[in-house]
């Protein structure tokens, strides 16, 4: 991989947000990739498997299986990421969007199989992660291709300038919070991206985004390594604030297994 960013390209992540670069992966290590990811959410799925913050499924409880596997949110663990993450061609390429040296701090994946994969509401990132001065982004790379007909990620361009907005309990299995103001959403223009296998998205942590329900009859998997500012410190208010929704959402989520939140 040998990526060249442009003040173009720069100019673009700043004016929309976010910016899509091609083949940042090619296919036999987006292949070995995929591969890799399956096998350590294979092998760490059980003691995953209760801590609904962790691991969501489509459907019921009784439907925990992986060919039902909505999203993983502990990827972070797996030392084959932490060392591709942390990559000096990586880092330097983050650098250059950040304008600051970076910090790896998560991974996570959002299987959205076909036929069934589940929608993620619009939210920004940062209102779960609380970087103070939302200096961080999230790159995601596609392993299968990705578009609008198969659940493909959805970004409202430039609605990262206007700080975190307020946001309210989605009760969607692996995006807990929602944007209030819909309405508000409706200024600024919609896209869909489309991704082939090996592409990937870099967006800021502020911009609006989400995506649709997979109906159509092809995957669409999409793995996230997440950065921020290496010395910029966490909101701990807005952070309380996430967790307390979220908490929530999972207590009435454990009474009632069959409710899609």
């Amino acid at each position: 991989m040998n990526i060249n960013i442009t003040e173009k390209d720069f100019k673009n992540y700043q004016k929309n947000g976010w910016i899509k670069i091609s083949n940042f992966i090619d296919k036999k290590n987006t292949v070995k990739a995929k591969n890799l990811i399956n096998n350590f959410i294979k092998k760490n799925i059980k003691k995953k498997i209760n801590i609904s913050r962790h691991v969501n499924f489509i459907g019921s409880k009784k439907s925990n299986n992986l060919k039902n596997l909505n999203s993983f949110h502990q990827l972070v663990d797996s030392p084959w990421i932490k060392n591709f993450a942390t990559k000096k061609k990586n880092l330097l390429l983050i650098e250059k969007f950040l304008e600051s040296k970076p910090k790896y701090k998560a991974s996570e994946l959002f299987a959205k199989p076909a036929k069934k994969g589940l929608p993620s509401p619009v939210h920004q990132d940062n209102y779960y992660w609380a970087v103070k001065n939302s200096r961080a982004l999230t790159v995601w790379i596609a392993l299968d291709d990705s578009n609008k007909n198969n659940g493909g990620i959805f970004y409202y361009q430039g609605s990262h300038k206007f700080g975190i907005l307020d946001h309210a309990p989605s009760f969607a299995k692996g995006s807990s919070q929602t944007v209030k103001n819909k309405v508000f959403l409706k200024k600024f223009k919609k896209v869909y991206p489309r991704l082939k296998k090996g592409d990937a998205l870099i967006h800021h942590c502020l911009v609006v985004h989400g995506s649709n329900k997979n109906v159509s009859k092809k995957n669409r998997k999409g793995w996230t390594l997440q950065y921020k500012d290496k010395f910029s410190k966490f909101d701990l208010r807005q952070k309380k604030k996430y967790e307390k929704s979220l908490k929530l959402q999972l207590l009435l989520r454990k009474k009632n297994n069959n409710a899609r939140i």
